[in-house]
């Protein structure tokens, strides 16, 4: 009887301990007339002050049910939360000092400097590539962002990069005995161009913008870097991620100029975050930001106001069968959308590219847009699903969702 008046009398010390702690409460409202459901930042020094303790410390966030949910601090001091608001609504989560257990990742990228370079990162919608110092070196021209499809949600990259390196050795062998069959028998049944049952890479890029590359604008041409020179991944999940991009300088009009990118990819999104800025420049000039367009015809490609839309081909449509969904986004306006031919490069299948852009870029001056890519496989059926993503993202971007912070004693 005393031990169950013990327990008894400890469960309410502990009650009334955590009423008497303060908790932060965040709330994330949902103004719009149709369901939400996007990665939503506040700002984690507030977090930190409203809950008395030291900037940095770890945090313990919950929904309504006192469930544990995935957050993440990113490097420019934001806490984020994949939400979930219904229309006109608003979702509350609680914020206490603590240490949650690891994280499952939606987002993921490396470099891979056995691969020539390559940085590759994805979410669980796509993934996307740019090459590096090694390739340049190699004299391949490949200047864009590739895209990699995927129909997985599973983080699938490392995978295929280390199918690669295996298939590597096995095509390796064969070749040394004279075996033709057994290296084609090993490229069917690993190549990352090939779709094994979680996506492939299938778009082409060579001397283009890929999908979402910036470029400086010379009257009617394109002057694009070659492949990054420094890199630093600034964000690495679980529910973003951020890489930080320097080119070598070049010479562009008489200007020793040096490119910069910030690329960030959250979970859900279809798209990423591409702000790049310049030094160098004597005076302002246009910058772009687009995609390849590998077909002439013109119901291919849509110009709108403030968005621009391809369905690409892939690089063997009539063996692959279906299109990629590709876009660039200017939500923030004062671009104008246009279509650049390149007459240089019709042999490898590049007609030109469809670019935003915007003129009279200073020295420093940061330009962000929006680029990315889908398929039938991930979610995007044809290209009339497509627009209406690209357009429902304009629209949540001109209304987001509202946030705030309140400290509660309940």
């Amino acid at each position: 009887m005393v031990k169950f008046k013990y327990y008894i009398f400890s469960f309410l010390a502990l009650l009334s301990s955590v009423d008497s702690n303060a908790k932060v409460v965040l709330t994330a409202t949902n103004t719009s007339q149709h369901q939400r459901q996007e990665v939503v930042a506040w700002s984690a020094k507030d977090v930190w002050r409203q809950l008395g303790v030291k900037e940095g410390s770890s945090l313990i966030v919950k929904n309504p049910y006192g469930q544990t949910v995935t957050h993440q601090i990113t490097h420019d001091g934001r806490l984020l939360l994949d939400v979930s608001v219904r229309p006109e609504g608003t979702a509350e989560f609680t914020v206490e000092q603590g240490n949650s257990a690891d994280f499952k990742p939606y987002v993921f990228g490396k470099q891979y400097a056995w691969r020539v370079d390559d940085i590759t990162w994805e979410n669980d919608i796509a993934a996307y590539r740019v090459y590096g110092p090694a390739l340049q070196r190699s004299g391949e021209k490949a200047y864009g962002i590739d895209v990699w499809l995927k129909s997985t949600k599973e983080l699938d990259v490392d995978h295929r990069y280390a199918v690669t390196w295996q298939s590597n050795i096995d095509k390796a062998f064969f070749r040394s005995i004279g075996n033709q069959e057994g290296v084609d028998f090993v490229d069917r049944a690993t190549s990352f161009h090939l779709d094994h049952g979680q996506g492939l890479d299938c778009y082409n890029v060579g001397p283009s913008l890929g999908c979402g590359t910036p470029a400086v604008m010379l009257a009617d041409s394109l002057v694009m870097p070659y492949c990054y020179k420094d890199y630093e991944i600034l964000d690495n999940g679980p529910l973003e991620f951020a890489l930080s991009l320097t080119y070598p300088e070049v010479e562009i009009a008489g200007q020793k100029v040096t490119e910069h990118r910030l690329i960030s990819l959250a979970k859900g999104c279809n798209f990423n975050r591409m702000t790049v800025w310049y030094d160098g420049f004597a005076k302002p000039m246009d910058v772009a930001g687009g995609f390849v367009v590998h077909t002439s015809a013109s119901k291919d490609l849509t110009l709108g106001k403030n968005y621009i839309v391809y369905d690409d081909p892939t690089d063997s449509y009539e063996r692959h069968n279906f299109q990629i969904y590709v876009a660039a986004l200017f939500p923030d306006g004062g671009v104008k959308t246009r279509f650049v031919p390149d007459n240089n490069h019709l042999k490898q299948g590049i007609y030109g590219n469809a670019v935003g852009v915007k003129r009279g870029v200073k020295t420093g001056e940061k330009f962000s847009y929006w680029f990315g890519a889908s398929w039938c496989q991930s979610g995007t059926p044809d290209h009339d699903f497509w627009v209406m993503q690209v357009e429902r993202f304009l629209e949540n971007y001109k209304q987001p969702i509202q946030t705030a912070i309140r400290t509660s004693n309940n």
